[in-house]
């Protein structure tokens, strides 16, 4: 475990400075719904692809995730409209519902600096509702590794569970940053955890606190201190400034880079 914290003291602040984190309103990565029209009681048409086989309202079942790859989860605050999920490399992500792919892009130029940042959005209702993982390797990977690792393909139906795609990580801030939207888009966005079941949610709340009071246990032990960090994995409030430091967008990374 020491490992993998050691490794955080490496990244430099000036690197966090000028990362976005994938998904801060200043820079949003949230593909546009190009080409999206109403098709009355029919539901939507996004790229070519119609959504009217989906169900107009549906509860998430599943965790986006592989839960045993994960190595720190960063919640959703005013800041940062989102949730971003890290693993070890390879780490598992999964369709929470069912729903049809309506985009797979590869080099985003959105996130975390190295240009080979990659995403995925699965519509999972016929009004609209969808989620976008952007896979943020933290360094430089080619197209073809990005291929590989995306499982899926634009306009395929997918089931709650599946298994989607990988994120390739290659430095201590890779992650996958996990947002779920509407028709209203960035605009109208909530924690993506209103949007799963109450089971779903407790359990994704649950690996947060497990995954915040392992990585400080860990610090504690090595005389370093604690993290100040967010109660919750939804919070309407951000940490204060003086608890957020110089411009990091990640709470719990602050005390790894001043």
């Amino acid at each position: 475990m020491a490992g993998r914290y050691e490794l955080l003291i490496a990244v430099t602040l000036a690197a966090i400075l000028t990362s976005t984190c994938g998904g801060d309103s200043s820079s949003p990565t949230t593909p546009t719904q190009a080409g999206t029209v109403s098709t009355g009681n029919t539901g939507m048409t996004v790229n070519g692809i119609s959504l009217s086989g989906l169900p107009a309202t549906q509860t998430m079942t599943v965790m986006p995730f592989d839960p045993a790859a994960v190595t720190l989860i960063s919640p959703f605050k005013p800041s940062h409209t989102g949730i971003n999920i890290y693993t070890i490399t390879g780490g598992r992500f999964l369709s929470p519902g069912t729903g049809i792919v309506t985009n797979v892009e590869l080099n985003t130029g959105n996130g975390l600096p190295g240009g080979s940042n990659y995403g995925i959005r699965i519509h999972l209702t016929s009004t609209g509702l969808y989620a976008w993982y952007h896979f943020e390797v933290n360094g430089s990977i080619s197209d073809q590794t990005q291929r590989d690792n995306i499982l899926v393909a634009l306009g395929d139906r997918v089931t709650a569970g599946q298994y989607i795609g990988n994120l390739v990580s290659l430095g201590p801030n890779a992650h996958v940053h996990f947002d779920m939207l509407d028709a209203g888009g960035r605009d109208a966005v909530q924690c993506p955890l209103v949007y799963f079941s109450p089971a779903v949610a407790t359990t994704w709340e649950s690996l947060y606190d497990a995954e915040i009071r392992e990585r400080d246990e860990e610090r504690i032990k090595n005389n370093r201190g604690s993290v100040p960090s967010l109660p919750n994995l939804c919070n309407e409030v951000d940490l204060p400034i003086s608890a957020r430091g110089r411009g990091s967008c990640r709470d719990h990374l602050v005390a790894e880079l001043t």
